[in-house]
């Protein structure tokens, strides 16, 4: 017993938990930095670490090393505990993935993944909302906005290869054992994968507010929307959520609809390393088309989601459910 609480809180804190998270960040944001750069004709990062890879840490230390200022009609210990409690709850969620070394999984454990990522963007609002300012209002306006036409589009497209996978497959609903049978569910029913698959991936790309649905944080509009009034710690801790769901949401793309570990199964160095690898080019992907896409007034993001998503999602659960 005391060995398996022991291993629980390595995997939580250490790896896949906070700190392999935290290593992540560091690499895909000086990644994130570099191809911006690159397509800009820029040279990016270059002074900090070698080719400037520790250039995002030397940020957050230099945020968190701050002050804590916020003005007189915000908040102070609560927004720091939710947006605490969003950052835990994204490093947790990669205990239920082959990135694991023993991997947690249970019947219907989608539920408890979704209800953790539904979680977050609320906990970023919140801590946003807790320093008012005009600019910060739009930006919360716009950012809920946005959530409210693509995280329903989000969750039935992230339920139809589990439904798909419990059919045919028996995985229960399970997001880990759904990973290690993905790479089948193309076969079993194209149509509903190629639909779920392209609403994901739209629906991410607004999740995350990658172009062209970046309105909520629009430098050259509002200022920086969301976080205009944040800084030190704060500022810290409201873009590391945000770079954490950068991590978590492709790679849940990468798990159900790039065939997660396959060609291997399981948990292990060879699964560990094609989820990497199919990770890292989706967030490529996502990269390229936020410093080559236009945006989206706030309207024609939101009439684009409902427009063409909610159909699309709804056709591939009710395909996923009925073939």
């Amino acid at each position: 017993m005391v060995h398996q609480v022991i291993w629980f809180l390595f995997e939580s804190l250490v790896y896949p938990g906070l700190v392999f998270i935290i290593l992540l960040i560091i690499f895909t944001q000086w990644l994130y930095r570099k191809l911006s750069a690159r397509i800009q004709y820029r040279r990016g990062p270059i002074h900090s670490g070698p080719f400037g890879i520790l250039q995002p840490l030397a940020d957050l230390i230099k945020l968190l090393a701050k002050e804590d200022v916020y003005n007189v009609f915000g908040l102070n210990i609560p927004p720091l505990v939710v947006i605490s409690l969003a950052i835990g709850a994204l490093s947790s969620v990669t205990l239920l993935t082959p990135l694991a070394l023993k991997p947690l999984y249970a019947p219907f454990d989608a539920v408890l993944v979704l209800y953790l990522l539904a979680f977050v963007p609320f906990a970023i609002a919140y801590l946003a909302l807790s320093n008012p300012n005009p600019y910060t209002s739009i930006g919360v306006a716009r950012y809920l906005a946005l959530l409210i036409a693509a995280e329903p589009p989000y969750i039935l497209s992230f339920l139809a290869p589990l439904i798909i996978a419990a059919k045919y497959e028996g995985t229960e609903y399970s997001v880990y054992l759904t990973s290690n049978f993905s790479y089948r569910l193309w076969a079993e029913n194209p149509a509903s994968m190629a639909l779920a698959a392209a609403s994901s991936f739209i629906a991410v790309m607004a999740l995350l507010m990658v172009k062209p649905f970046d309105s909520p944080e629009a430098e050259a509009e509002i200022y920086w929307g969301l976080f205009t009034e944040l800084g030190g710690p704060r500022l810290a801790l409201g873009m590391f959520a945000k770079f954490a769901e950068r991590i978590v949401y492709p790679l849940f793309f990468a798990l159900l609809f790039l065939g997660g570990p396959w060609p291997f199964q399981g948990s292990g160095l060879l699964p560990v390393t094609v989820v990497l690898l199919k990770y890292l080019v989706v967030y490529v992907v996502l990269t390229i088309l936020d410093n080559s896409l236009p945006r989206y007034r706030p309207d024609q993001a939101v009439e684009f989601l409902i427009k063409y998503l909610y159909p699309m999602s709804i056709i591939s659960l009710v395909l996923a459910v009925v073939l």
